[in-house]
């Protein structure tokens, strides 16, 4: 295996998923509607201007979405396609992040590949969603902050510098990217002169500098999003809550602790399976054995499923959200030896993540200022990324992010030599991961052949009279025809998705008060999607 034959199987890979999802169809996904909003404003008003339903900044989104749309005409189509194109190159700088830590051509290749079998890797990469926008800048800037902590440079700090602010622009998260930096780079043991500190935190006050620039910008013009204005300001306040001992927020903390270990364990365990314990002792070795067995016996026992969230990407139903009038309850098919396989595979990740937590928390002890600065920023950027989720909330996809990272940092601890029988449990884990992918794949295949059911439902509704005043189209709809209208909010008893009216509705199911017009099938490839969707009117 060599760069050119990995990179060349990663766009292969990437068109694989393309070609199983099937991604057709002029309708907005999730949250992509209000983003969509922002090139349409930037084409009509030359401005930047964002919805108050955006948390984050969108720059460099927002002018790449104006300029395709600006040459090709605005759609959703459009749009999509210009993220195909950022996951294509998202997959290329994760490819390039793990060539950097280390990792030879086949390794890189494979934790590439197993950051693309996160569930919501193949809806984030064929949507206007914002979370490859932001990988490709953390990554690629961090790429060049791993180098420069092995070889300064001035031109790679000043690149990476960039990048960072840019990505910033993109995602505030990014932020803890120049911040980890600044933290190896302070980290190292040397006599600290007043220039060497500059160069470490220079990075980060420039992204900080980015960031407050913005924010004034907006202040001073189109407005700060309400949804920014949330999110900045409740961090600090959930922790002081949270430190001061309430029940309440504690609860939450834990709860979060619990569930993003979950997540983060069931991403994980393909990755660790396939690099393994290399060098480690015989006690860690039980140590991360025993865990493993008590998570596992536990998740059985208790019959664990996914921590599903309201509204999230992820379901018992397969890949969504599923926002519509009348959604499937999350028991509605039977899965069980599915989850059983998710939970075994959870618990393996989490006692790999448990081990390599022990693992770097003796080895940062041990060697204090003398450990490695790339260890050392790895692990800044994990603490610095959960941190601030764990206080507050999070969506499962966010987790995307923090990937590569631990993925690096668990071939850094573990440095030995493969074992030569390390082949079983590589395949194992390589069969693992595309099986992984391609059940991901065809959820969503399934996402989008129930959107454009749906999307065939309401455009008979407007057939029939139907407008956004009257019709209950879900939450995409509602949202990218309703939301900017003032007063927003919903009428008393309606969805929460700003539905004035609904006396028409399109639902998953029949409806108490409400007589079936149409219904449209679902071509499905997974037996728990949605198998139809129906346009009802109120008798």
């Amino acid at each position: 295996m060599n760069d050119r034959r990995s990179l060349a199987l990663l766009l292969a890979a990437q068109l694989a998923i393309v070609a199983i999802v099937q991604p057709r169809g002029e309708f907005p996904l999730n949250d992509d509607w209000a983003y969509a909003h922002s090139v349409q404003w930037l084409l009509d008003e030359h401005r930047i201007r964002l919805s108050d339903w955006i948390a984050m900044n969108l720059l460099p989104q927002t002018l790449a979405g104006g300029a395709v749309s600006a040459l090709f005409g605005f759609s959703f189509e459009t749009l999509r396609h210009l993220t195909q194109a950022v996951a294509i190159l998202a997959s290329a700088v994760a490819y390039g992040w793990f060539r950097t830590a280390g990792m030879n051509p086949a390794n890189a290749l494979v934790a590439t590949l197993a950051t693309m079998s996160a569930p919501f890797w193949p809806i984030l990469a064929n949507s206007y969603m914002t979370d490859l926008y932001g990988l490709v800048f953390a990554l690629a800037a961090a790429t060049l902050f791993l180098r420069a902590l092995a070889t300064p440079s001035r031109g790679l700090l000043i690149g990476a510098t960039l990048l960072a602010a840019a990505g910033v622009l993109q995602r505030q998260v990014v932020m803890v990217v120049p911040f980890a930096f600044a933290v190896a780079w302070l980290w190292r043991a040397r006599p600290l002169a007043l220039r060497d500190a500059a160069i470490g935190i220079g990075p980060f006050v420039v992204a900080v500098a980015a960031e407050l620039a913005f924010q004034a910008y907006l202040a001073h013009g189109p407005g700060v999003p309400e949804a920014q204005r949330v999110a900045h300001g409740r961090v600090f306040p959930l922790l002081m809550k949270a430190l001061s001992g309430e029940e309440e927020h504690v609860t939450r903390v834990a709860s979060n602790v619990a569930s993003i270990a979950g997540w983060l364990g069931l991403l994980f365990a393909g990755w660790a399976a396939w690099w393994g314990m290399r060098g480690a002792s015989p006690v860690a070795r039980r140590v991360a054995f025993a865990i493993f067995a008590l998570i596992a016996v536990l998740s059985f026992a208790l019959d664990w499923r996914p921590p599903y969230r309201e509204n999230a990407l992820i379901d018992a139903a397969g890949i969504g959200p599923f926002a519509l009038k009348g959604r499937l309850p999350r028991d509605a098919c039977d899965a069980t030896e599915l989850w059983r396989a998710a939970s075994l595979a959870a618990a393996c990740g989490i006692a790999a993540l448990l081990a390599a937590l022990l693992a770097n928390a003796a080895y940062f002890l041990r060697l204090r200022r003398a450990a490695s600065p790339q260890r050392v920023f790895m692990a800044a950027v994990v603490v610095a990324y959960l941190a601030p989720f764990i206080v507050t909330d999070y969506f499962e996809r966010y987790l995307l992010f923090v990937l590569p990272f631990l993925f690096a940092l668990w071939a850094l601890t573990w440095t030995g030599e493969r074992p030569a029988h390390a082949w079983t449990r590589r395949g194992a884990a390589l069969a693992w991961i595309l099986a992984t992918a391609l059940l991901a794949s065809a959820a969503t295949r399934d996402y989008f052949s129930w959107s454009r059911a749906r999307w065939d439902a309401i455009h008979a509704a407007e057939r029939l009279g139907a407008n956004p005043e009257n019709l209950d189209g879900g939450f995409e709809y509602n949202g990218f025809t309703r939301y900017e209208e003032k007063p927003r909010g919903s009428a008393e008893g309606k969805s929460w998705w700003w539905v004035r009216d609904d006396r028409y509705a399109i639902a998953l199911g029949p409806l108490p008060g409400y007589e079936a017009i149409e219904t449209w099938g679902v071509r499905r490839w997974l037996s728990c999607s949605p198998a139809e969707v129906r346009l009802l009117r109120r008798r």
